[in-house]
């Protein structure tokens, strides 16, 4: 080859040369100075293509999980409601007091009728305080209580359920006579215990008094009004047996 020959083709190889440096597109991802810069090219596959991108179905959400979801609880039935709880019961709270002289027990003749020294405990009060609050409001003596003596529990649909607390007091004071707020008292004594059938006719009171009378120790007594009598029907003795109590 000539020397004209290899002059010509050297500078052939050399405008490729520059033509392949500096003619082509920039690469990718480089500025001027070859500083790089973002792109939305896609990501290449191990061939050198695009990857697949996977479309969500229509809805939108594809296979991500639902707000809220529990995979592993996937076809399970949601349990069941609960009914709504029923309020606390409210039984109507009584305190009373028995007081005794000798052979004689303190009464109270309210609205016609006679009964023990009782009425319903206030708001925030103890049953203790209520019991001889009672009794000063409806006989104008003034007792230190000893003992609980029983407890009445009565329920009935007309009169609602009823939890009352009688205690053994002693008299430390006071002069007889009602001081009841509420004038619902009328008269207050001290009658034999042979006659307290004459007077206490309201069976699950008597009851429970008679009993504590003879045995002197605390029970719980139990009367569903709606089965069975609430006053007494015939006169009795002091100590005659009337009905079967719980203890």
């Amino acid at each position: 080859m000539s020397d004209e020959q290899k002059q010509a083709t050297g500078s052939a190889a050399g405008r490729r040369r520059r033509r392949k440096r500096g003619s082509g597109p920039r690469s990718a991802g480089s500025g001027p100075a070859g500083t790089p810069q973002a792109t939305n090219a896609q990501p290449l596959g191990s061939a050198g293509l695009p990857e697949k991108q996977v479309s969500a179905p229509a809805g939108g959400q594809g296979n991500a999980a639902q707000p809220g979801s529990n995979p592993q609880r996937r076809g399970r039935q949601p349990a069941p409601k609960r009914p709504p709880k029923k309020p606390p019961a409210e039984p109507r709270i009584g305190v009373g007091c028995i007081v005794l002289r000798g052979d004689e027990i303190l009464m109270v003749r309210e609205k016609g009728r006679w009964s023990l020294p009782k009425g319903g405990l206030d708001a925030g009060e103890l049953v203790q305080q209520g019991a001889i609050r009672e009794t000063y409001e409806e006989t104008g003596l003034n007792v230190e209580l000893r003992e609980l003596a029983f407890v009445v529990e009565f329920q009935a649909k007309t009169w609602g359920h009823h939890l009352q607390f009688f205690y053994l007091g002693r008299e430390v004071g006071g002069t007889l006579g009602p001081r009841d707020p509420d004038r619902e008292v009328q008269e207050a004594k001290f009658i034999p215990l042979r006659l307290l059938r004459e007077y206490l006719r309201f069976r699950p009171r008597l009851v429970a008094l008679e009993t504590w009378l003879r045995e002197r120790r605390p029970r719980h007594f139990v009367f569903d009004l709606d089965r069975e009598p609430a006053m007494l029907r015939t006169r009795r003795r002091v100590g005659e047996k009337d009905a079967v109590v719980s203890e």
